[in-house]
Order: C-alpha cells, then sequence, then structure tokens
C-alpha cells in the first residue's frame, strides 16, 4: 500500500506529537512539516483549511487525496485503509 502522509505540527502542539507517535507505532512512514519553522509549511497548511494542528495529508495509491484536521485516529486508519 503506497500513500504519501504528510503531517503539518507545530513543536508545542500535544495532539501533533500524539499523532507522530502513534503513526510511528503503527509503522506509517510521514513527513513532518514544522509550520513554525517553516514559513512555506505554513502556508500549505493555510491552504488546506488549517485553523489548528495537525493537519493531515493523505494521497492514497489511486490518486485521491484526504485531508484531516485535528488527530482524528479513526479518519486516518479509514484514510489509511487500516483495520
Amino acid at each position: 500500500m503506497a500513500q504519501n502522509v504528510i503531517v503539518y505540527t507545530q513543536t508545542t502542539c500535544g495532539p501533533c506529537q500524539e499523532e507522530k507517535m502513534w503513526l510511528t507505532q503503527h509503522n506509517i512512514p510521514f513527513e513532518d512539516r514544522d509550520i513554525r519553522k517553516n514559513e512555506a509549511y505554513f502556508q500549505e497548511a493555510i491552504n488546506l483549511g488549517a485553523s489548528m494542528t495537525p493537519v493531515t495529508w493523505i494521497k492514497k495509491e489511486n490518486g485521491e487525496e484526504v485531508v484531516i484536521h485535528g488527530f482524528d485516529k479513526e479518519q486516518i486508519k479509514k484514510a489509511l485503509d487500516l483495520s
């Protein structure tokens, strides 16, 4: 299952740290983009409709894109086709 997962985060965001830990525990590769360290990442998150972090962008194998606002395990599992 090849998919691309990007998580827009901040170091001071508790749910961001929880999500990164959860993804790591489930062996889901992801790119961590800290919006406070890179203005471009901040703008990307805003363009995805972010009003808070984390924002998770998932591009599935079939090309479908899913954006999840906040750390929502159930939505992430569904988007990644996990049971």
